[in-house]
């Protein structure tokens, strides 16, 4: 299909460029009404053809007018609406920061080194110049935008202006600038200035960016040491290169990155393609192990140096893996019988599944440990002298071996509760066996129990299956 010519002669204005697309389609159109059964309808002729090409360029051109007067209208609405949505702007900017600094008043804290937020640091700002070249690469063109800069130059009344139309209006400067790297001429719009203060032209910005993609030492991409935000030149890229640049963006901001192990892919792996261990290339579907960087492997990696260390430590203190979800375990009191936060039920000396082994089903030093814990752990609030029964037979002057006989005579029972229950959550009823401990040992009698006002069912310890 042949190209639409977005230029008109000069001095043609785009409402009569309009009216001579809109005559010249009407003439295609009574065409090609009056050739309607003059040849073989299976057939067309190159004069048919020719016309068929020339409405559909026309119709092109028409869309094309038809979307510059929409265009023109929305930026003549901004230039004219532009000053009092910049004063709107400064205006939230000054509440944004009385704001902040009200709060820092009423918090009592130092204002002297409070950075406050600008609502304009984040996007581009939308300064003159640059209104200026979006108007010439997507409105009006480049010699429409010179002759209305040259035009402003000179007071329509012939009175000499005014300093604040001069510092509002265009600077004819704009017209030409020079690149800081080719050190060539170009016009105005075809540079941009990066934070420095320096310009580039259009194609010297895109080698810097592709160079940065291609070289990790040149990225981000920078003048004078300071970084050139995409958001900044965006307009002068293409939208490929952008898009390029931003997917490799990811890439250099990644540490330990993962890329495919097949040598005839080796693409770049994303974060949010990675699981455990294992990262999936979106480009060929493969799976790469993310610690040695080679195919995905089932179990842990040989090559994870700090794993391989956990896991020797947890050898030589014992410790055990959960057989679902690989956590280390390390058990301290109670039965064999483990219960994983997966919910991974397993034996603790061999990590198989329980019931599947003929591993005890627990260590008599763990026991015991787990029978003391349970004693010695603090119970539910109890009015005093009650809330530490045994120390309730100390302060009623019960003999220190008789204590001690009390405990060991509770510990010996609450293991063996241990054994006959390890599979249950039951709860014994400690505190009752304490004093019968103690009247059988002749050091108190139920007198002073309803003295102190107990109530035997009240105090109870859960003995859990570890």
């Amino acid at each position: 299909m042949a190209c639409v010519n977005q230029e008109f002669p000069q001095g043609v204005d785009e409402q009569t460029a309009y009216l001579i697309i809109q005559l010249q389609l009407q003439d295609a159109d009574y065409y090609s009404s009056s050739s309607k059964g003059k040849a073989r309808e299976d057939e067309a002729s190159d004069e048919s053809i020719a016309f068929q090409l020339q409405k559909q360029e026309l119709e092109n051109v028409s869309i094309f007018l038809s979307d510059r007067r929409m265009t023109k209208s929305i930026a003549d609405a901004v230039q004219t609406d532009g000053p009092i949505l910049g004063e709107t702007l400064s205006q939230e900017d000054v509440a944004v920061r009385d704001r902040g600094m009200a709060r820092q008043f009423s918090e009592g804290a130092e204002t002297s080194n409070v950075d406050y937020p600008d609502s304009r640091s984040e996007s581009q700002p939308l300064d003159d110049e640059l209104l200026a070249k979006l108007q010439v690469l997507y409105v009006s063109g480049f010699e429409e935008t010179r002759q209305g800069l040259l035009h402003q130059e000179h007071n329509e009344d012939g009175q000499e202006e005014s300093s604040t139309w001069a510092a509002s209006r265009p600077n004819p400067s704009l017209i030409a600038a020079y690149c800081e790297a080719c050190r060539e001429e170009k016009k105005f719009f075809e540079v941009a200035r990066v934070p420095c203060r320096h310009e580039y032209c259009r194609a010297c910005l895109e080698d810097l960016f592709k160079t940065a993609m291609t070289d990790e030492s040149y990225f981000p991409p920078r003048c004078c040491h300071q970084q050139i935000p995409i958001i900044a030149v965006r307009i002068f890229l293409s939208s490929e290169l952008v898009q390029a640049f931003e997917r490799k963006k990811i890439e250099f901001e990644t540490p330990n990155r993962t890329y495919c192990y097949l040598p005839t892919c080796s693409a770049f792996i994303n974060t949010q393609d990675v699981n455990g261990e294992g990262a999936e290339c979106h480009e060929c579907g493969s799976m790469t192990c993310t610690t040695c960087k080679a195919a995905a492997h089932a179990g842990d990696c040989p090559n994870d140096a700090a794993l391989q260390q956990v896991l020797e430590t947890a050898r030589e203190n014992g410790w055990q893996r959960c057989y679902s979800c690989w956590r280390l375990v390390e058990l301290d009191h109670g039965c064999n019988h483990m219960t994983c936060r997966c919910g991974a039920q397993f034996c603790y000396v061999c990590g198989q599944k329980w019931k599947n082994c003929g591993c005890e089903q627990w260590d008599e030093h763990r026991l015991l440990v787990r029978a003391n814990q349970i004693i010695d752990r603090e119970p539910e609030p109890l009015p005093q002298p009650l809330a530490d029964p045994l120390q309730h037979l100390q302060q009623i002057q019960l003999p220190e071996d008789s204590v001690q006989a009390v405990r060991n005579a509770l510990v010996a029972r609450t293991v063996q509760n241990l054994r006959d229950n390890h599979e249950c959550n039951s709860f014994s009823n400690v505190a009752s066996v304490i004093f019968k401990l103690a009247a059988d040992a002749g050091g108190i009698d139920s007198k002073e129990m309803g003295i102190a006002g107990y109530t035997p069912t009240v105090l109870r310890f859960k003995t859990d299956d570890v």
